[in-house]
């Protein structure tokens, strides 16, 4: 503590803090505190872990942030309805860097057979659960039954398609024990695709375990109460307060590789329908991360000379396009698709309805996504306003005579998309004449014609499920989702996606397709989403520094992996100290 701000309070009021700060620095099993108090270099947390030179002591190494109020800390029940903290407390099969590169979690090490189809798991042999009840690979292999178990109903379940007779068990015609997932000893597991699957580990980063013994005792609600979660992960369930707060602290039977520098983290919580003013949360100091998409907020703190520097912006593995129909026509015809792809000025819709919010795409694979290559691919679908009129002219309709009215069918979307929507319909409108209707459809009346093959024209969003080219380039493929076929890229991505062992060439495969499915118009490829996020200047970690693709981001999958190279550096004692509001102690109670 600082003497000059002890003596600008009460005594009493002193008191209190010091309490406080003894709660956040949950210490345990010792005190947390220098390697020796003599030494002013390094500080050790309540788990013994040496922090980095410029950490702050334990006591602040304290972070807050705002998470979707969810039911379970756990998947078993529901994927969609997991809380925040479900993947800190357990440990998966393997983790990402922040390069998107695998690296061992709960197992050590693991290898494919010859065949390609079978992978195997070698899992650490000191995992214990919270109740000191050895992790092993029968834990692991009950999950994935439970997961393919139709009696479950788990909603994520299609995302395991690629082990052998997973759909036939979900569709009751196989049994499960039938199922490719196969505990050969306490701790090694197989898993066998149907084909060779050399994304299959990066599908297994998705591999947390439900405690068998804790859901056949209390069901789904053994995930909701600190008494009865029994994690195995680098944090533990320290509290949990319905429509308020929850609160992690480090696991001290944890034994894996990613023992957390921090003491404490406490997630806010909020229900998605009713969000929190999260600029204003920031500004107010009650949270040390937020995520913007006001662009009007984004607007503000770029031109704040303070904020500014919180600012981080990067390019979502998102990608909105348009897709046709090309059974039938007029898109059948490729001149009518390539005229589309030239007709829409994508910038022009950047710098207004999704300013600072969205990038033009070039193809479905964005910047930083693994094989990505949107420099090769940049000029293809270009716009080019003259040549779409010439191109749609030579396939029969000249300035837009004869061609059929038609609506664009969007999934449900929000203001600001359904606004760059209306901007693509006005420029079809200007630059081919052709008269298109937007129609925002209720999200399940849109999926079912989806997936019933039965929408003409659509602009439509995915997002990554797992950071390989086969996630993006799959929608695409004659038996995904959307009426489009090409021989040479089905051939093209099929040989990819079972090409184990030669990465290198199985990228070129990768991007030989995608150049296919632009050129041909599989899909007019709009933009990419951008998120802006802001956090203090004093939370670092391996998680946050840039990546091989320059950037830095509080990505979605770095707060699954690498949350526990995140820390407070000393700044925040000068930090916190010169803010006001709610005087300099108060981000002790976290409240």
């Amino acid at each position: 503590m600082r003497p000059t701000i002890a003596l600008m309070i009460p005594a009493s009021f002193l008191v209190l803090t010091v309490a406080l700060a003894a709660e956040i620095s949950t210490v345990s099993p010792g005190s947390p505190g220098r390697v020796n108090p003599a030494d002013t270099s390094n500080y050790v947390n309540a788990r013994g872990v040496t922090l980095p030179p410029d950490a702050a002591p334990p006591s602040m190494q304290v972070l807050r942030t705002f998470e979707l109020n969810n039911r379970y800390m756990d998947r078993a029940t529901s994927s969609y309805q997991k809380s925040f903290g479900f993947a800190l407390t357990n440990e998966p099969l393997n983790r990402v860097d922040r390069n998107f590169n695998l690296v061992p979690a709960a197992a050590t090490h693991w290898e494919v057979s010859e065949d390609g189809h079978t992978w195997t798991f070698h899992l650490r042999k000191d995992m214990v659960f919270g109740d000191g009840k050895p992790v092993t690979a029968y834990d692991y292999e009950d999950t994935f039954r439970r997961w393919a178990d139709p009696d479950t109903g788990f909603d994520f379940e299609w995302y395991y398609r690629s082990i052998r007779n997973w759909g036939a068990v979900v569709a009751r015609k196989m049994p499960l024990d039938s199922l490719g997932v196969e505990a050969l000893d306490p701790h090694t597991i197989a898993f066998t695709t149907t084909r060779p699957a050399p994304f299959a580990p990066l599908l297994l980063n998705y591999s947390w375990v439900t405690p068998t013994h804790q859901f056949e005792k209390h069901g789904a609600a053994w995930s909701t109460k600190p008494e009865t979660h029994i994690g195995y992960g680098p944090y533990r369930l320290k509290e949990w307060t319905i429509n308020d707060r929850i609160v992690l602290e480090p696991n001290p039977t944890y034994p894996g590789p990613s023992t957390p520098y921090l003491e404490r983290i406490i997630a806010r919580l909020y229900n998605a329908a009713a969000q929190p003013p999260f600029l204003a949360s920031y500004e107010a100091n009650e949270v040390d991360y937020v995520l913007l998409n006001i662009p009007a907020e984004i607007n503000r703190v770029r031109s704040d000379p303070v904020l500014r520097s919180h600012l981080n912006t990067y390019t979502n593995f998102t990608t909105y396009y348009l897709f046709m129909d090309t059974r039938v026509p007029p898109f059948s015809d490729l001149r009518v698709r390539q005229a589309i792809s030239h007709a829409i000025d994508q910038p022009a819709i950047m710098k207004s309805a999704l300013k600072d919010i969205a990038v033009p795409a070039v193809s479905m694979m964005p910047v930083g996504f693994p094989a990505a290559s949107p420099e090769a691919l940049a000029h293809i679908q270009r716009y080019d306003p003259e040549k779409a009129r010439r191109l749609l002219a030579e396939a029969g309709y000249p300035n837009g005579r004869g061609f059929p009215a038609m609506a664009m069918w969007l999934r449900g979307e929000a203001y600001l998309r359904k606004v760059a929507a209306e901007a693509i319909q006005a420029m079809l409108k200007q630059n081919l004449n052709i008269e298109v209707e937007v129609l925002n459809v209720e999200r399940k009346v849109y999926t079912e014609a989806m997936n019933a093959k039965e929408i003409p024209f659509s602009m439509i969003a995915y997002g990554w499920d797992y950071l390989d080219p086969s996630n993006l380039l799959n929608l695409f493929l004659s038996r995904g989702r959307h009426p489009w076929r090409n021989e040479r890229y089905e051939e093209l991505v099929e040989q990819a996606n079972q090409l184990v062992g030669d990465p290198e060439r199985r990228t070129k495969l990768y991007q030989q397709a995608e150049e296919i499915l632009v050129r041909d118009v599989g899909g007019v490829f709009l933009w990419h989403d951008l998120v802006n996020e802001m956090w203090r200047p004093y939370i670092r970690g391996e998680a946050l520094e840039p990546n091989e693709s320059g950037y830095r981001a509080w990505r979605g999958n770095q707060m699954l992996n690498l949350m526990t190279t995140i820390y407070i550096t000393e700044d925040v004692t000068r930090e916190k100290a010169a803010r006001k509001p709610g005087g300099p102690w108060s981000w002790l109670t976290g409240r």
